[in-house]
């Protein structure tokens, strides 16, 4: 993988890292376990705000490869069940992680229900995923132009080395090689 590609990669990855760290966060502060399936929702909205907003360059892609191919994005709804019951399950087991761990160290007594306070585990990590993967498709979207214009650029230097070389070489006539060199003289 080209390093160039590694940022936007990161930064995509900075939303469900942040989530991740949310749960694992709000278990080791004894936080109540309502939080869970708030963070997949969360995680899951988010998700959708990202592909309304930021550009999908994996579509822009296409229809630079091939000028058939409309460029249209996919639906944002696509999949949000999955991911949200995918999410209930992950911060579950994230939230527990941290909370067993935690027990080990401190007395453990979860907060009976949802405060004020919860707010930010919810706005924090949503606002990195979304400024992450915004920022990262720009970058990812300009990178791939990049390395479009240099395959393009590499393509017409063949071309060009190609219809160079045809000119050069000799060419079959009833049989015999004619050089180009010795029919001029």
């Amino acid at each position: 993988m080209p390093q160039t590609l590694l940022l936007p990669l990161i930064l995509r990855l900075a939303g469900p890292i942040a989530f991740v760290l949310a749960a694992m966060t709000a278990g080791v502060m004894n936080r109540s376990i309502m939080i869970v399936p708030l963070l997949a929702l969360a995680a899951t909205a988010t998700t959708i705000i990202i592909r309304m907003v930021s550009p999908f360059p994996s579509f822009d892609l296409k229809s630079a490869l091939s000028p058939n191919v409309p460029a249209e994005k996919p639906s944002a709804f696509r999949g949000a069940g999955r991911r949200f019951f995918i999410g209930i399950i992950g911060y579950g087991l994230a939230f527990g992680f941290a909370a067993l761990i935690a027990a080990i160290f401190q007395s453990t007594e979860f907060q009976p229900q949802l405060a004020a306070d919860d707010a930010g585990y919810l706005i924090v990590p949503g606002l990195i995923a979304v400024i992450g993967a915004t920022i990262g498709a720009r970058i990812g979207v300009n990178q791939m132009a990049g390395m479009m214009d240099q395959m393009q650029d590499m393509f017409a230097q063949m071309q060009s080395q190609q219809a160079t070389n045809d000119e050069d070489d000799g060419f079959t006539f009833e049989g015999e090689i004619i050089d180009p060199d010795e029919s001029k003289s």
